[in-house]
């Protein structure tokens, strides 16, 4: 008995303790004085923040999925990234979605409000110029997600201060703003930010710069948006009729100078073009995205091999991005550049004038005569990577007495294409021809027996963003941690040129892409104004639903040059009101090499893709269905966009 009353004693007095201790503040918990009080603490506030911005980069998933941003098999965003879902690359993995993926972020939004709210009550521990700037972050940040918002639903509702939720549900309910309140009200923010944000930063955090970049670009979403709706039909749509989905054409030009305006204050600052590499400009412009102090960098996101994978600080691709066991150590590459793209770029003619095949001593002879540029975005073969040399070749003809266009794009029924005349074979594998034994393919492709995975499709892979300097054997899933360029000066100059373009300043426009393009190393560095006009886009050769003029398409050209795997391309085809247009039963060709027997020599051709994939996107894709269940929980948010 008496050991009984003893372990009572003993746990009476625990009880004890334990309610002693509840009257206690939690240990090792920062609340709003520690946070908010102190800049330190407000970087912590921040961090969360930043991490969950709406930038898409080497994690963001273009397929419909709720952690989109956040994806938790990230390794296989190599196989559903924003390129391949937008055709900009060619794979065998996905094509177009049009259904979103129900993006809201309204609690990061109300994490930015309580900040904004609650930050002028820790004014006096601050100097003026560090308070201010502080508050202008919070609103650039907000002004970040916004836009995340806008550019996929249109009118969204704007929600500047903290919500009570045991408010009443008129008050927590709160309807769509329209789709110019939505853009403005960005602009409002971005404006606010850059008039108290300092011109410097750390790595990783914006500045007044910044700021004026999201303001670029933001803002010539909204021009766009503003001005080609009109070519969607959706005016008969409920959303349209409310303002939610659309604006008025006449409001496109107040958008498009704000974009001229932010453009200017972004060259306020420290910035210029990359040249750090010259003479050698495909060099220089290969090590623009991998030199993380480049001058022409204003706002990237940093990756860090130091911390545990699943913290999503890390990434694939250079493991997804280059063949295996060359130059990777994981699945191979998945994603290849189609020659829908290719050709927008200065390249060697593969056809004469009299329809035959160019013949070329070696298959890297394709490289002579090609901008920079282009070889800076794409490796071809005999270009070196972590001590190997790319081989890429489709097959081998025994003759080829024909013009280019007998070849059909490819197909097996063609008579030049015949099996005992064109040999096609998988990895490794040989043929003997007249006593001489031959390799059917290259190392790196393109190989017959083989699906999507470690394949090359084409006669290319990408070298855009690949760093050179991994050693084989640590290309793998996870181990990349390279920075992504958010915002960079080149991107400011297209826009500020297809701004100014569209507002009529012609020749100014051509001033930011004389530069652009005298970095690249084009041969013709200003092409004249051509103000004759047109409905056919240069990618699919696409009908647009309207006319523009030549030079505002070479503008848009410009665009997909420069900016090609940035992951632009998927948004400007829906700003532009083209998608449904450039992506109708969209089929990419590839460009394939083929070495001639009885001639030595080697041949290119314009093929279809060996599964003759098509892209396909309808013309719902230019708004996304506000979220079903945010529906479920505010009936306010109808009606819904158009078609769905």
């Amino acid at each position: 008995m008496k050991k009984q009353y003893k372990i009572l004693a003993i746990l009476f007095g625990i009880i004890v303790i334990s309610c002693q201790e509840l009257d206690l503040e939690p240990k090792g918990i920062l609340g709003e004085p520690e946070l908010f009080g102190n800049e330190f603490g407000v970087k912590k506030y921040f961090s969360g923040i930043y991490n969950d911005l709406p930038i898409e980069d080497f994690l963001y998933f273009g397929t419909d999925s709720e952690t989109a941003y956040r994806p938790d098999n990230y390794w296989e965003q190599g196989k559903k990234s924003l390129g391949n879902m937008s055709g900009e690359f060619f794979n065998s993995w996905v094509g177009v979605d049009n259904d979103g993926f129900a993006y809201w972020p309204y609690a990061r939004i109300r994490d930015i409000n309580t900040f904004i709210e609650n930050f002028p009550g820790y004014k006096d521990k601050y100097k003026e110029d560090v308070f201010n700037e502080l508050l202008g972050e919070a609103y650039f940040l907000r002004a970040f997600y916004y836009f995340g918002l806008a550019k996929r639903y249109g009118g969204v509702p704007i929600i500047k201060e903290v919500q009570n939720p045991l408010a009443d549900a008129e008050i927590l309910e709160v309807p769509r703003n329209t789709e110019y309140e939505t853009w403005k009200f960005i602009y409002e923010d971005l404006t606010f930010a850059i008039e108290n944000m300092g011109k410097t930063s750390e790595t990783g955090r914006a500045n007044k710069y910044v700021a004026a970049a999201l303001l670029s670009r933001s803002m010539l979403y909204a021009g766009s948006i503003a001005k080609y709706s009109q070519y969607l039909g959706f005016q008969g749509e409920a959303a349209t009729s409310a303002g939610l989905a659309g604006m008025e054409p006449s409001q496109a030009d107040e958008f498009f100078q704000y974009c001229v305006d932010a453009g200017n204050i972004v060259e306020e600052g420290p910035y210029s073009l990359y040249t750090k590499n010259y003479p050698d400009k495909a060099t220089n412009f290969a090590n623009l995205f991998l030199d993380p102090i480049s001058p022409e960098n204003i706002f990237i996101k940093s990756y860090d091999m130091t911390v545990p994978h699943n913290t999503r600080l890390r990434h694939s691709y250079d493991a997804l991005m280059c063949p295996q066991p060359d130059m990777s150590s994981f699945v191979g590459a998945e994603s290849y550049p189609p020659l829908d793209f290719m050709e927008l770029y200065e390249m060697p003619d593969f056809v004469n004038s009299d329809g035959t095949p160019v013949r070329f001593d070696s298959r890297s002879d394709i490289k002579n005569g090609m901008e920079p540029r282009m070889l800076g975005t794409m490796y071809f073969d005999g270009d070196e990577l972590r001590g190997s040399t790319f081989s890429i070749q489709k097959g081998i003809y025994k003759n080829f007495d024909a013009l280019a266009s007998e070849a059909d794009n490819g197909s097996s029924a063609a008579p030049i294409n015949s099996a005992d005349n064109r040999i096609l074979g998988g990895r490794g594998w040989t043929t003997e021809i007249d006593g001489v034994t031959y390799n059917i393919t290259g190392a790196h492709g393109h190989f017959d027996d083989q699906g999507g995975e470690n394949n090359g499709w084409g006669s290319a892979f990408i070298r855009k963003y690949v760093n050179p300097d991994m050693p084989t054997n640590d290309v793998r899933e996870y181990r990349s941690d390279q920075h992504w360029v958010v915002f960079r000066l080149g991107e400011i100059y297209l826009n500020s040129a297809e701004a100014l373009y569209e507002l009529g300043n012609r020749e100014e426009a051509f001033n930011y892409i004389e530069m652009i393009r005298d970095r690249a190393g084009t041969s013709v560095i200003r092409p004249a104004i051509d103000m004759t006009t047109t409905n056919i886009g240069s990618i699919n050769k696409a009908n647009y639903p309207y006319q523009l003029e030549n030079s505002l398409q070479f503008i848009r050209d410009e665009r997909a040059r420069e900016l090609y795997g940035e992951n632009h391309w998927w948004w400007d085809l829906r700003r532009w009101r083209t998608a449904d247009q450039v992506l109708n039963q969209f089929r990419h060709r590839v460009l394939s090499c083929y070495f001639v027997a009885d001639e030595g020599k080697y041949i290119y051709l314009d093929e279809i893709n060996r599964w003759n994939r098509s892209w396909t996107a309808s013309n719902a894709c230019y708004y996304e269905p506000i979220p079903w269940g945010e529906i479920g929980k505010n009936e306010n948010l109808l009606p819904q966009n158009p078609l769905y």
